[in-house]
């Protein structure tokens, strides 16, 4: 699960990126975000660690590739995973 402000960012340069068809500027990013530059690039950083985004030109956010435009659901696999019955093994013990 991604923190609030990485869960913002990948939000706002996916959006911004479905309606301008280009990323947007670092002066940009600070302005629809509220933050530092040095928070925008840790956030950038975190979000490339995690694979949500590539970026391989470090020195312009303009460079910056988005990979998955949504945070990745975590899959809850105790409730996915049910045993036949109910869960009780009567099912399996009583014939």
């Amino acid at each position: 699960m991604l923190p609030d402000f990485e869960r913002k960012l990948l939000r706002i340069l996916y959006n911004f990126f479905a309606q301008h068809r280009r990323m947007p500027s670092m002066v940009e990013l600070t302005a629809r975000t509220g933050r530092r530059r040095h928070d925008i690039m840790q956030g950038l950083l975190n979000l490339e660690k995690d694979k949500y985004v590539y970026w391989d030109d470090k020195s312009s956010v303009q460079t910056v590739v988005i990979i998955e435009g949504w945070e990745r659901q975590e899959r809850n696999l105790s409730a996915a995973v049910r045993p036949i019955g109910g869960g009780d093994l009567s099912y399996w013990t009583d014939y």
